[in-house]
């Protein structure tokens, strides 16, 4: 015969204060996981945009490195230009958050690059420099358009996640290159 008094168990207050104490351990666990996946998932976005830059980066520099002149009759600017190559012309533009690489030769003639569903270019930019490596006073002569006096190029960019994402998970990617010597330009010769 048991007595009411010989039964064991928690009480009341024990209850609240372990339930409390579970809650307490299982909310930390919780944020823990949930900023180590936003962690995540940002370094993730961070690579694919490295990923783009360098892809970009890396068509420009064999580009530039192979060019035999700006192309004359055109105004290089902050968001175009347009090179002579052996087998023809590449123009590079900067328009509507893309960077476009469009040659008049080869079997892929358009590229776009710094673009894609998980990356928008916001800013970009093209600098020249003369061969004493200041930047041209003059890039074009008034009545002909020709750039005499460029010799190297060097672009600056911001690459980000697009603004569909968790502004959390986010990333920015922002390069600036060296300057890319166009080492097939002749220089200038006055005439």
């Amino acid at each position: 015969m048991r007595t009411p008094h010989s039964q064991q168990g928690f009480t009341l207050v024990e209850l609240l204060v372990g339930a409390t104490l579970s809650a307490l351990v299982m909310s930390a666990i919780l944020s823990s996981y949930v900023f180590l996946g936003r962690s995540l998932t940002r370094q993730a976005n961070y690579q694919t945009l490295e990923a783009k830059g360098r892809e970009a980066l890396s068509y420009l520099r064999r580009d530039f490195a192979l060019a035999q002149a700006v192309k004359t009759g055109t105004s290089p600017a902050a968001d175009t230009v347009t090179l002579v190559m052996p087998g023809g012309e590449i123009t590079y533009t900067y328009a509507a958050s893309t960077l476009t690489r469009t040659a008049n030769y080869g079997s892929n003639p358009t590229i776009t690059l710094l673009r894609n569903d998980f990356c928008t270019c916001p800013a970009f930019a093209f600098e020249y420099f003369t061969t004493a490596g200041f930047p041209p006073l003059d890039q074009n002569t008034a009545t002909t358009f020709v750039p005499y006096s460029i010799k190297q190029i060097r672009v600056s960019f911001t690459v980000q996640s697009p603004g569909t994402l968790s502004a959390d998970t986010r990333a920015t990617y922002q390069a600036v290159s060296a300057r890319f010597l166009l080492r097939n330009r002749q220089l200038p010769n006055g005439t």
